[in-house]
């Protein structure tokens, strides 16, 4: 009488599969961490261009100055705060006790500026900051006078973005309408964001398409 027996699987086989399973989750984990630091790094851009939208529009609403204070700039405990500084004629240009009426927390492994393997400091086509070579650290944006980085920009009751320089608790000078258009780069290190302000007070978020070498919106 013949007896059939399941031959079953050899050890090699189950070594094989496994390797074969082990190679599918690490490629599902590199997949799903890249999907995670992309979603923070666009949340983030989000997130200035939300800020401006705001500022602008409450500045708009009150007839008060309003900022957008970017990089803990001025004392700031967030990275994105949006700052009521009061009627034109008593605004300091200064964050003062009561005036913040929204911070945005820091994204996940999103920092200031473009990664060397992306944009690599390459400033959006329509970026009319000042000091466009600075779109590698986080932004373009100057004062008042034109030639130091700011992290910062000032809308008034008309809704157009201005430069301001603060000194000794006022504002030492204020640009004129639109001169506040530049702007804001963020990176994952992978994948590299910007918002770029435009003269008249409106904002578009743009990301870096690497295939093309160039920014996309």
């Amino acid at each position: 009488m013949n007896v059939r027996r399941d031959p079953g699987y050899t050890l090699i086989e189950l070594v094989v599969v496994i390797g074969i399973i082990a190679a599918l989750t690490s490629m599902a984990v590199f997949g799903t961490r890249r999907w995670n630091q992309d979603q923070h790094v666009k949340a983030a851009a989000r997130s200035v261009s939300d800020a401006f939208l705001l500022a602008r529009s409450e500045a708009v609403r009150t007839g008060n100055n309003h900022m957008v204070v970017l990089g803990m700039a001025m004392g700031a405990t967030s990275p994105i705060v949006i700052v009521n500084d009061g009627a034109p004629t008593a605004a300091n240009c200064q964050i003062d006790a009561g005036e913040v009426i929204q911070t945005v927390a820091a994204e996940l492994n999103v920092s200031w500026g473009t990664s060397t393997g992306a944009a690599n400091g390459a400033a959006v086509p329509d970026d009319t900051g000042t000091l466009p070579g600075n779109a590698s650290t986080g932004w373009t944006f100057s004062d008042a006078g034109g030639a130091s980085p700011a992290s910062w920009v000032l809308f008034q009751s008309d809704g157009l973005p201005r430069t301001f320089t603060s000194s000794g608790g006022a504002c030492s000078a204020i640009g004129s309408p639109g001169e506040g258009g530049g702007g804001i780069y963020v990176t994952s290190g992978t994948r590299d964001y910007a918002v770029v302000l435009r003269p008249l007070g409106t904002s578009s978020v743009y990301r870096w398409d690497p295939a093309a070498g160039a920014w996309s919106n």
